[in-house]
């Protein structure tokens, strides 16, 4: 069993990594920070391939999933977020995270979608926020 995770050198998606290590799966593991990844590799036991990679690029997610196509489960885990006035927040910092928290999750559900249904097996989790149902102040574009 194969297990592909974003978002895998910090918080949930690292806990989920060494999760699904300890139920036996090989991993590719996916986020930005290469050293983070590095550092997450040597604490797991089974095959871990690393990915040092911004899903927020669209051209990315296309060329992950071409290059490990062959997945069991895939954790869409990678996020971003940003926190003050609407105002006076970064239009890239907010346009970077529509396109990781939505349009990366969305092309790598898509396509790696179409592979399980036609195999009739696979598992995909999209980690969410509860920020999504309850929103609140200061965090406008994380919250939509």
């Amino acid at each position: 069993m194969k297990a592909l995770i974003t978002g895998a050198s910090s918080k949930i998606g690292k806990a989920i990594a060494k999760e699904l290590s300890l139920r036996g799966y090989d991993l590719i593991l996916v986020a930005r920070n290469i050293q983070k990844l590095k550092e997450l590799q040597t604490q797991i036991n089974t095959h871990i391939e690393v990915v040092c990679m911004d899903i927020s690029k669209e051209e990315n997610c296309y060329q992950l999933y071409k290059e490990y196509k062959d997945i069991n489960v895939l954790i869409n885990d990678a996020g971003l977020r940003d926190c003050g006035y609407f105002y006076q927040t970064s239009l890239e910092k907010d346009i970077q995270m529509i396109h990781t928290n939505i349009i990366g999750l969305h092309v790598l559900t898509k396509l790696y979608l179409q592979d399980m249904k036609e195999k009739d097996h696979g598992t995909i989790l999209n980690v969410a926020s509860i920020g999504g149902f309850m929103p609140g102040p200061l965090m406008a574009t994380y919250y939509a």
